[in-house]
């Protein structure tokens, strides 16, 4: 079996991921937004030049549906994946705070769910971009009762852990492993 490698574009916004993360955390069962400043033309050029990743285009990892969820662009995928991957792999110390390593198991507590929102003008020094908001539900009933509102086409896992329709398939992405 291969390695994996993250998406180039995640790597990005891991400093951003686990800023929104930390209010997400102090604030379970609110929402908790931000807005993603849209890429710069370093942004674009550096990914078109490196990766042929086009960032303000559509985000063309398929899953095993065919139905993705709607961050609008390649750029906002790439935000989507950094907040997960620190979620899943470095949250969670006892005392709070983030892991200096990875996990060896992926963090399971409680549902982080994550909804993209309409586009907002840039205002002052505040650069123009995508409103996003996240919320984490605690284990047990809240966490279960949010996850059995999507259907398997929307759901990442089954239950028992499977794949489910919104589980990557790993061949089609644009960029390594």
């Amino acid at each position: 079996m291969a390695a994996f490698t993250r998406d180039p574009v995640s790597v990005l916004f891991d400093r951003g991921a686990r800023v929104l993360l930390e209010r997400v955390y102090a604030n379970p069962g609110t929402w908790q937004g931000t807005r993603l400043a849209d890429p710069s033309a370093e942004h674009r050029g550096y990914f078109a030049s490196m990766y042929g990743i086009d960032v303000d285009g559509p985000d063309n990892a398929p899953t095993v549906s065919g139905k993705r969820q709607n961050a609008y662009t390649r750029w906002g995928r790439g935000f989507t994946r950094a907040v997960y991957y620190q979620h899943r792999w470095y949250s969670g110390t006892r005392g709070g705070g983030w892991r200096d390593t990875r996990r060896t198991t992926k963090r399971n507590a409680g549902a982080l769910e994550l909804e993209w929102g309409r586009r907002v003008p840039a205002r002052g020094v505040i650069p123009a971009g995508r409103a996003v908001r996240a919320r984490l539900l605690r284990g047990g009933q809240a966490a279960d009762r949010a996850v059995q509102q999507h259907g398997y086409t929307d759901r990442i896992f089954t239950a028992d852990g499977q794949a489910a329709g919104r589980s990557a398939v790993a061949a089609g992405r644009d960029w390594g492993g």
